[in-house]
C-alpha cells in the first residue's frame, strides 16, 4: 500500500494573499524638495484684560441666600448694588449679640473691681498675720522669760511664806508653853489660848502642805502643760502664717487669672461682633466699578462660570470664596488666550507672531502678537499663552469669542520632506524608508530626520531627491 504525503497549500496561499494586500494598500511618493513650514495651530478664547471680581470672605456668617441678583449682562455703575439677599438671620444674631456683649462687659467691670479689692486686702490680710504672729512671738519670749520664772518664784516664795508661818506658830507656842509651864499653873483661859495656838499650828502645817503640793503640781504638771502648749502654739501660728503667706497670694493669682481670661473672651467676643458687622457689609454685594456684568471669573485664562450659572439664582446660597460676578470695566481690552502642548510649547519661541481668524469671520486675518504667561504647565500639563493686537480688533468681538491662530515657526525653501507615516522607527535608534527600485524589489535605506510640520518631516539626509518611497 502506497503512502501519499500530504501538502498545504494554506500557508501559501495566506503568503499570497498577504503579499497581495500589501501591494494593494502600499502607496508612492515622489521625493521633492519645496517649500517648508513648521506651524503652531491654537484654539483662543477672547477674554477682558482687566475685571473686578465679586465674592465675599465672611469670617464667622456661612448661610447667605440670594433673593434677587442683577443679570448677566448688564451695564452697572460703581456703588450700585448686584445681590440682594436675606439678612434677617444675621440682623437677628447682631442685635443678640450686642446685648449678650453688653452684658459681658458689666460682668468683666464688676471682676475688675473684685480683683482689685482683693489686692488690697490681700496686702492688708497678709500684713495683719504677720504682725499677729509677730506679737504671739513676743508674747511667746515674754512667758519664757518672765512669766516662766516669776510663777515658779511665786510658788517657791509661798512654799517658803507658808514654811515660815509655820516655824512663827510652833514657836509661839512653844513659847506660850513654856511661859505657862514655869507658873505652874494654867488656868482656863491660858488653856484655850494653848489650844487656840495648837490649832493654828495644826492649820498651818496643813497650809503648808498644800503649799508645797500645789508648787509640785505647778512644777510637774502647769508649768510642762504651759511650755507644751505654746510651743504647739508656736507651731500652728507659723503653720497658719505660712498657710496665709501661700493660700492668699494663691488666691489671688487664680482671680488675675481669671479675669485675663474674662478680658481674652471679652476681646474674642468684641471680635466676633466687629465679623458680624464685617460679614454683615459684606452681602451688600455693591459694584467695585462702573462696567458690565459677567457671571463666573476669568481665570488661568479661562472663562469659568459653571459654577456661578448654578448658583446665582433666588434661593441660591453663596458660598466663601467663590466669584459669582465679574465687573468688567466697558473700556477693557480684549486678549485671546491659547494653551500650548508640550510640543507646541518646545517650537514656541517668546513674542512670536501669529495670524488670527475669527471663527464668526474665517475669512479676515488678524496678526497678533504673543505672550508666554505660564512658564510652568498646568494640572492639564499646558502652557497659557496670551495674543493681543496693538490694532483695533473687529466690532462684534466679544468676550467670549474664539479665533483659530496660527504661528509659523520655522519657514524654508528647498527642504526634502515626506510623509511621516513612511518612516519606520527601529529598537536601535535609527530611521529607515523603503525605497522602490528601478528593476528587483524595493530596499529599506537608513535616514536623518529633522524638523516635522504636521504630517511631513524634513528630511536630512540618506534620501535623494526624485526617490520614490513605499507608504503603507
Amino acid at each position: 500500500m502506497k503512502t501519499f504525503k500530504h501538502h498545504s497549500l494554506i500557508p501559501q496561499i495566506a503568503g499570497v494573499l498577504t503579499l497581495s494586500a500589501i501591494t494593494l494598500h502600499a502607496a508612492e511618493h515622489t521625493a521633492k524638495a519645496g517649500k517648508f513650514e513648521q506651524v503652531i495651530k491654537l484654539e483662543a478664547v477672547a477674554l477682558p484684560e482687566a475685571g473686578y471680581p465679586v465674592s465675599i470672605k465672611p469670617a464667622v456668617w456661612s448661610e447667605v441666600k440670594i433673593e434677587k441678583f442683577i443679570p448677566h449682562g448688564s451695564p452697572v455703575k460703581k456703588g450700585e448694588k448686584l445681590l440682594w439677599t436675606d439678612t434677617e438671620a444675621i440682623d437677628e444674631k447682631i442685635k443678640e449679640f450686642t446685648k449678650e456683649r453688653l452684658k459681658q462687659k458689666l460682668i468683666l467691670e464688676n471682676s475688675e473691681l473684685e480683683l482689685a479689692s482683693l489686692i488690697t486686702s490681700t496686702a492688708e490680710s497678709l500684713a495683719e498675720a504677720e504682725m499677729e504672729y509677730k506679737r504671739f512671738l513676743e508674747d511667746y519670749d515674754y512667758y519664757k522669760k518672765v512669766t516662766k520664772p516669776q510663777n515658779a518664784s511665786d510658788t517657791e516664795y509661798k512654799v517658803k511664806r507658808t514654811n515660815d508661818y509655820l516655824s512663827y506658830t510652833q514657836e509661839e507656842l512653844d513659847q506660850l508653853l513654856k511661859m505657862y509651864e514655869e507658873d505652874g499653873l494654867t488656868e482656863e483661859t491660858e488653856e484655850i489660848i494653848i489650844k487656840r495656838a495648837r490649832h493654828g499650828l495644826v492649820g498651818s502645817k496643813r497650809t503648808l502642805a498644800a503649799a508645797e503640793r500645789n508648787a509640785a503640781y505647778e512644777q510637774k504638771i502647769t508649768a510642762p502643760r504651759n511650755d507644751s502648749d505654746w510651743a504647739i502654739s508656736a507651731e500652728a501660728k507659723k503653720r497658719d502664717l505660712e498657710l496665709t503667706q501661700k493660700s492668699l497670694p494663691l488666691a489671688l493669682k487664680i482671680k488675675q487669672l481669671d479675669v485675663a481670661k474674662q478680658k481674652r473672651g471679652d476681646t474674642k467676643s468684641e471680635e466676633q461682633l466687629n465679623d458680624l458687622i464685617a460679614d454683615r457689609g459684606l452681602m451688600e454685594f455693591e459694584s467695585p466699578a462702573n462696567g458690565l456684568v459677567y457671571f463666573g471669573e476669568f481665570k488661568d485664562g479661562k472663562w469659568i462660570n459653571e459654577s456661578a450659572k448654578k448658583l446665582v439664582r433666588k434661593g441660591g446660597e453663596v458660598p466663601a470664596n467663590v466669584t459669582l460676578m465679574t465687573i468688567v470695566p466697558a473700556d477693557t481690552k480684549l486678549k485671546f488666550n491659547a494653551f500650548l502642548t508640550e510640543k507646541q510649547k518646545r517650537l514656541f519661541k517668546p513674542e512670536q507672531t501669529g495670524n488670527m481668524r475669527l471663527k464668526s469671520n474665517p475669512w479676515k486675518s488678524i496678526q497678533m502678537d504673543s505672550t508666554l504667561v505660564s512658564e510652568h504647565p498646568d494640572l492639564a500639563h499646558q502652557w497659557l499663552v496670551s495674543f493681543t493686537s496693538e490694532a483695533d480688533l473687529p466690532a462684534g468681538v466679544m468676550i467670549g469669542s474664539k479665533a483659530n491662530i496660527s504661528i509659523v515657526t520655522a519657514s524654508a525653501d528647498d527642504v526634502l520632506s515626506i510623509p511621516v507615516n513612511a518612516v519606520k522607527s527601529n529598537s536601535d535608534g535609527t530611521y529607515t524608508l523603503r525605497i522602490k527600485m528601478a528593476e528587483g524589489d524595493p530596499e529599506d535605506i537608513t535616514v536623518e530626520l529633522g524638523r516635522q510640520a504636521g504630517d511631513k518631516i524634513e528630511v536630512l539626509s540618506g534620501l535623494e531627491n526624485g526617490q520614490v518611497i513605499i507608504t503603507p
